[in-house]
């Protein structure tokens, strides 16, 4: 099987914004705010893992995945060895509109092309949906290393129907701490395929006023706690929202027989490489799916599992071992969402060589995935 990789949960802070027309005044505006703003959160988390593959794509240059980004090294005074800048046009949803721009710094902890054990930066984003304008800005600090990613920064989001604002900031004293959701008590998927540990604010703007709130997730829980709620109407009168919960499950309404099909995954990992395979998925029971890569027959590739992870239909983990030839072989676990719509998944990886003089080291890989 070949590698895949990390996404970067940055798709949280430019999830959100609200539908179309402008808000009536309801009898209870902030809680009925709060109630958009939490449906607005549950569509959009499927979105979480492309930033993240977007970013791990553009540090593999010349490759399809970095698209129109280009990566240099940074020979400005003071550089730490092995940073580079990159900037550049770029197509996010693969509609052939190059629709975003991505730019920033990162430093590896050695040398991308031939180790990984982390690295850390910054990077911004600029979104412009043709005839509609301007809709998205954030900025992002990270750090990620073999084991979990760091987060900070801020990212609005602007309706450009409704004219609905939704700023998200996580405090750089205090990083969102992200890893992928493995079942296990301390890794409990709280967005779908990824646990999440740590404090989130969101300022919702809209035409019946502003809502601010404090998001808290726990690796330990599926649900997301909003506390800190408040509600300001368009007369300055404000007035306590109160405290509230939220199951944030991709795919809640969906199955596992939504993966059935046929599709061509196009992956890249750090150290750098990249590559593409195709696979099939079958629906097993009712919470795993089998994976064939390469079909349509077992002869000619492996045969594999992953299972639904923690009640969300539309997020899998799994596992492919010993892979690889003799001396060389590697064990690698992955997560993988599915998008809106079925047509296509992202997925992140970890890999490590179980055997040889690598024995203990490996990489990370994200990968984007087309129903064919």
């Amino acid at each position: 099987m070949n590698r895949w990789l990390i996404r970067i949960p940055v798709v949280l802070l430019t999830a959100c914004g609200g539908g179309g027309s402008s808000d009536p005044v309801p009898a209870n505006p902030g809680a009925t705010l709060e109630t958009k703003l939490k449906a607005d959160m549950a569509r959009s988390l499927p979105l979480v893992a492309n930033f993240e593959s977007s970013l791990i794509g553009v540090l593999n240059p010349g490759t399809p995945l970095a698209q129109g980004v280009a990566m240099i090294p940074d020979t400005s005074p003071g550089a730490a060895p092995h940073s580079f800048i990159f900037s550049g046009p770029y197509d996010g949803n693969g509609d052939s509109i190059n629709e975003s721009t991505l730019s920033g710094r990162v430093t590896f902890n050695g040398d991308p092309a031939f180790e990984w054990s982390g690295m850390n930066g910054q990077v911004s984003l600029d979104v412009n949906i043709p005839v509609l304008g301007h809709v998205y800005r954030g900025d992002l600090a990270f750090n990620v290393t073999p084991s979990e990613r760091r987060l900070s920064g801020s990212g609005t989001f602007t309706d450009p129907l409704s004219g609905n604002k939704t700023t998200m900031t996580i405090a750089a004293t205090a990083p969102l701490i992200v890893k992928p959701a493995t079942g296990l008590a301390s890794a409990t998927a709280n967005a779908c395929a990824y646990s999440l540990d740590g404090r989130m604010q969101i300022r919702l703007e809209a035409t019946s006023g502003t809502l601010v709130s404090t998001w808290n997730f726990a690796p330990g829980s599926s649900s997301v706690l909003i506390n800190a709620a408040s509600f300001t109407d368009s007369s300055g009168q404000s007035s306590v929202v109160a405290d509230s919960s939220v199951d944030l499950k991709c795919g809640a309404s969906g199955s596992n027989a939504d993966w059935a099909g046929s599709y061509e995954m196009s992956w890249a990992c750090l150290p750098q490489e990249s590559g593409s395979f195709r696979f099939t998925m079958t629906a097993s029971g009712a919470d795993a799916v089998n994976i064939d890569d390469d079909p349509p027959g077992p002869a000619d590739g492996s045969l594999y599992q992953a299972s639904v992870v923690n009640g969300n239909p539309h997020s899998l983990r799994g596992a492919y071992n010993l892979s690889g030839p003799p001396g060389n072989r590697f064990s690698e676990d992955f997560n993988w969402s599915l998008r809106k719509g079925g047509t296509s998944f992202t997925q992140v990886s970890r890999y490590t060589f179980i055997e040889g003089a690598n024995q203990g080291k490996g990489g990370i890989c994200i990968g984007n995935a087309r129903r064919l």
